[in-house]
């Protein structure tokens, strides 16, 4: 594995106790199939990362589907094109969901031109992001839950 993501090889055990702890009341509900499963992938896919990120905010069910939560992101017009739910999902992707589906403001380049590109960055700055942060670059399931957790515990604290 990349020595980048070493701080990404937490046990699944704890991943979840902190997202817990972090007040997702939310999480708590949720499929443990889709979360295994996405705690599993490298590359994460896009759908069931789309599931985990649109059920913390209610936006789909817990017994929804990594489809259904795709189909969402299509209804909801969250990403300019919204990729198959079996496509591996990408840094930006996931920050830019993350910051729209959380409310999250954003800094004037985001504001500006919000996207991929800015939500990476943004999130990045708040220090909520770890390793290579390029936009682009695939992340796994782990990561996914960590960078969601990190946002939901910041906002607890705010």
């Amino acid at each position: 594995m990349d020595s980048t993501l070493e701080h990404f090889r937490a046990p699944r055990f704890c991943l979840l106790i902190a997202l817990l702890i972090a007040g997702a009341a939310n999480l708590c509900a949720q499929s443990n199939q889709t979360v295994d499963r996405l705690l599993d992938e490298k590359p994460a896919v896009f759908g069931d990362a789309a599931y985990v990120i649109l059920s913390a905010v209610g936006f789909v069910s817990e017994d929804s589907t990594g489809e259904d939560a795709t189909a969402a992101v299509a209804d909801r017009k969250l990403l300019q094109k919204t990729p198959s739910a079996t496509e591996p999902v990408t840094l930006g992707q996931v920050c830019f969901l993350i910051m729209q589906t959380q409310g999250i403001k954003g800094g004037l380049l985001y504001r500006l031109f919000p996207g991929p590109r800015y939500a990476t960055r943004e999130l990045a700055s708040l220090g909520l992001l770890k390793g290579y942060t390029h936009p682009n670059r695939v992340v796994s399931g782990e990561e996914v839950m960590w960078i969601l957790g990190a946002v939901l515990d910041l906002k607890e604290k705010t």
